[in-house]
């Protein structure tokens, strides 16, 4: 047995001190960087604090990112006061109740991490606050449906109406009505609809910061149609009567042909599980028309079309006639037997032998789609058709598009791009400008290789357009696979810079700083199109801002997980930002 000497032991405590706080120093550079939680959005923006559930008010949900799995210590503050309930707590999604103390002002997300000191300590150290969300504090009333309901009752939480028609009808601007579990409108209102939105064949209008509201009850399974039913889930109809400003949340929604077709001013979409089986024609499974100011958020539209062999003219979501002011973010529109996942196409209404009388029908413009995920459409995973930038921005960006493009619609020729402008104008002077098209993610973009593409393959294609209106690409990531292409149709109206293009041979001659490497994605097999720490795209980019009026993040830019561009010296390429 040996000991140490009074020296060495000295000396061996100093070396050990020494390395602990190299280690202290090097572990923050070794280690990712843990994002602040990040607000995307939210179903309602203004309700009541009062009423409803044990009085204390309207649900909000909202979605987000690291929001943490469990709630823990977090919170969620309105206005600087506390949400009352906290009835969902996930990683990506809260719903909270308002509660007496939220006031006008922003919904914030503190995460508070494992350890941490919580509120009622003298010092507290947060784990991280959110963005900010604006929410207003308003008068309104709370409504409710249930399965065990009935409509001559009072349609309050202790004795709640029987049907959502019903709701529909009483309800006011302001108000707010939740739908039960198990509540199902399965036979037609009218208009060969499930749940026709006017009121007895007149109009049926919330107001500009007063919406009506249809929400699912927190964690509720709420069915509008059925499959292969009548043609319309929710419609607003075609008659002498508005339909403006409602908010439609969180409902599982069928229809035979559309699950939504909506005009008119204000809607808001949120948070739904859209599907039309077997749908068909010249529409949309969810369809707007003649309507602005719409907000799509976070949906899931799936299993739309009917099968390999559906119309050209049939797609997943469809903003035609005239329709502007559009905001399309956040959504999962997969898998479907629609040619587009997301088109923009304005055409008279009447036509074609209505002439003058027909004012209908303009180029469309102030049109953004972000942060999008979309694949297996079988054409076009974006097309912006009839579309005017010079009268109000023409956008994409942050989306993740794969795996589009991929057959022929029943009857023949279609456009096979990625992000598609068509170029073309049904009605009124011609579209000019620039459509901006950055920071999306794309792969194996038009594997068809049928002749009835046209000469519109390929990541990008630009149709006849008309010589000043163009298309203009930053910071995208581009991967093909044999025999794709990176561009088609009216190439000399295509520029670009600071692109990465991989797969099918360097990068374009039309665009400048390409950057022709594999971007080495974190795993493809999974579609994990995350960006590893030695991908050549990482603070490859230029700096380019969103010019998106409905955005909460003015005047900086965000990536598709919510992180502030850049973490770096630059802008990665593609939809993610990854942290240094």
């Amino acid at each position: 047995m040996w000991e140490l000497s009074p020296r060495a032991v000295f000396k061996y405590s100093f070396m050990k001190f020494l390395l602990s706080l190299a280690l202290l120093l090097v572990l923050p550079l070794a280690l990712p960087a843990q994002s602040q939680p990040c607000i995307f959005f939210s179903d309602l923006d203004s309700g009541p604090n009062v009423g409803g559930q044990k009085n204390l008010g309207v649900w909000v949900t909202i979605w987000g990112k690291g929001f943490g799995a469990e709630r823990g210590a977090s919170t969620v503050t309105v206005g600087g006061g506390a949400a009352a309930e906290y009835p969902i707590w996930t990683d990506t999604k809260i719903t909270f109740q308002l509660g007496p103390a939220a006031k006008t002002g922003d919904i914030v997300v503190r995460v508070l991490a494992a350890g941490e000191r919580t509120r009622s300590e003298s010092a507290p150290r947060s784990g991280g606050a959110s963005n900010g969300l604006p929410f207003t504090v308003r008068p309104g009333k709370i409504y409710f449906v249930a399965a065990n309901g009935g409509n001559g009752r009072k349609g309050s939480f202790q004795s709640p109406w029987k049907t959502i028609v019903h709701a529909k009808n009483r309800m006011s601007p302001g108000d707010v009505t939740y739908i039960k579990d198990g509540v199902a409108q399965t036979s037609e209102e009218h208009f060969t609809a499930y749940l026709s939105m006017d009121r007895d064949g007149g109009s049926n209008s919330g107001k500009a910061g007063a919406p009506k509201a249809l929400v699912a009850y927190p964690g509720a399974r709420v069915t509008i149609g059925k499959a292969h039913g009548l043609d319309y889930g929710i419609r607003t109809p075609n008659i002498d009567a508005r339909e403006d400003w409602w908010v439609i949340s969180q409902l599982h929604i069928i229809g035979g042909k559309q699950a939504i077709d909506m005009g008119g001013t204000g809607w808001k979409i949120v948070g739904n599980d859209i599907e039309c089986p077997g749908g068909d024609g010249q529409v949309g499974c969810v369809q707007a028309s003649g309507a602005s100011g719409i907000k799509f958020y976070g949906n899931e539209v799936h299993n739309a079309g009917a099968g390999p062999m559906a119309s050209k003219f049939y797609h997943a979501v469809y903003f035609s006639t005239d329709s502007n002011h559009i905001d399309v973010g956040w959504n999962h529109i997969h898998d479907n037997f629609t040619c587009r996942a997301v088109q923009f196409h304005s055409s008279p209404l009447c036509r074609p032998d209505c002439g003058a009388r027909d004012q209908t029908g303009h180029d469309q413009f102030d049109l953004h789609v972000h942060d999008n995920l979309i694949h297996g459409d079988s054409c076009n995973g974006i097309n912006f058709a009839t579309v005017d930038p010079s009268k109000g921005p023409v956008e994409a960006y942050n989306n993740v598009i794969y795996h589009v493009g991929v057959a022929d619609p029943k009857d023949g020729g279609g456009s096979f791009s990625c992000i598609y402008v068509a170029g073309i104008t049904n009605h009124g002077p011609v579209g000019t400008g620039t459509v901006e098209v950055f920071n999306n993610t794309l792969y194996d973009c038009a594997a068809n290789r049928s002749g009835n593409a046209g000469g519109s393959r390929g990541a990008f294609s630009v149709g006849a357009a008309p010589a000043g209106l163009t298309m203009l690409l930053r910071n995208n990531v581009v991967y093909q696979l044999p025999g794709e292409v990176y561009l088609d149709g009216n190439k000399a109206q295509i520029t670009g810079d600071k692109n990465l293009w991989f797969g099918a041979g360097n990068g374009p001659g039309r665009t400048s700083g390409n950057i022709n490497a594999d971007p080495q994605f974190v795993d493809l097999g999974k579609f994990d199109f995350h960006l590893r720490v030695t991908s050549p795209a990482r603070d490859a980019g230029t700096t380019v801002l969103p010019n998106n009026p409905f955005a909460t993040s003015k005047g900086r830019a965000m990536d598709k997980d919510g992180l502030v561009r850049p973490q770096g010296k630059a802008f990665d390429l593609g939809a993610y930002e990854e942290p240094e």
